[in-house]
């Protein structure tokens, strides 16, 4: 691996946490025209159709991909879209932070990974932004916030399975998920949901267009750029950069859907951030004197 990203691999990566960051405006964009649940199985049919033809698909995959398309598929895109239609695009990306620190968490549980001083800060930290955020008086509907954290933890549920699953190349991943989660979340959508068929004729250019991206911008190509960033470089010169996705998707929902910046949206953000950033960046060892 490369001990430096270089100028083109530091456009890339940027370019990449900048399409998650305004992410978060399309899919408000999106449920706002669209029920949340159709606009997720329309999410996962985009991509399984222009990803699954490049796809290799194995048996042994099946069970594995079934797995994740309920836990990271539908569970989490389909309970952060829901989440989404009552709570703004600013409050989402901060509160989806929180699958770090869950993800110390069940590290800590089920894989005996010690936490330590400075990563149990990081916890704590996160997870008292997410009380400022809920605190904001008159502005955040709590079990739309609830359900947002919920998909957060679903997220990092999703991650620990990797390490008990065998190797699925990343197309296959990306691909096998989304049509899997496709059908789970129509059916949803039908159960729990009213006139798909009028929203979608009614729907304008910017619903359509917030499908579109979450689907291809985000999620094809977001991830098929960030995958090779990883596979070329040292995860410590790659992962800073996801720091800037929900700073990104703050900046850009005040600025494109003129959401109000609180104190308590402020305080909120740099105390998860802040517990993000003590957990995911390890301190330089000091060299061996001799």
């Amino acid at each position: 691996m490369n001990d430096r990203l270089g100028r083109r691999d530091t456009l890339l990566a940027t370019l990449v946490v900048t399409f998650w960051g305004l992410n978060y405006v399309a899919v408000k964009l999106g449920v706002a025209e669209l029920p949340p649940l159709l606009m997720t199985s329309l999410r996962f049919a985009i991509v399984a159709c222009l990803i699954l033809p490049f796809a290799s698909m194995k048996r042994e995959y099946v069970k594995p991909l079934l797995l994740l398309s309920c836990t990271m598929g539908s569970l989490h895109f389909g309970m952060l879209f829901v989440g989404m239609v009552r709570v703004d695009a600013a409050t989402s990306a901060i509160a989806l932070q929180t699958s770090v620190p869950f993800s110390v968490l069940i590290g800590a549980l089920f894989f005996r990974e010690r936490i330590g001083l400075r990563r149990g800060l990081g916890v704590a930290l996160g997870f008292l932004g997410i009380v400022v955020l809920a605190g904001e008086t008159g502005e955040v509907h709590l079990p739309s916030l609830a359900l947002i954290v919920l998909a957060a933890l679903c997220w990092s549920g999703s991650s620990a399975l990797f390490k008990v699953m065998p190797a699925i190349p990343s197309l296959t991943y990306i691909g096998g998920t989304a049509a899997f989660a496709a059908p789970q979340t129509f059916l949803a959508s039908l159960l729990l949901e009213d006139h798909q068929i009028a929203a979608m004729q009614t729907a304008s250019l910017y619903g359509w267009g917030g499908v579109v991206f979450t689907a291809i911008g985000a999620s094809i190509i977001g991830h098929g750029l960030w995958y090779g960033l990883v596979q070329r470089h040292d995860l410590s010169l790659v992962v800073p950069f996801t720091l800037l996705g929900p700073v990104i998707g703050v900046i850009s929902a005040v600025v494109f859907l003129h959401e109000p910046m609180t104190v308590e949206k402020l305080v909120g953000a740099v105390l998860t951030m802040a517990g993000v950033a003590a957990i995911q960046f390890q301190p330089r060892r000091r060299p061996q004197g001799g």
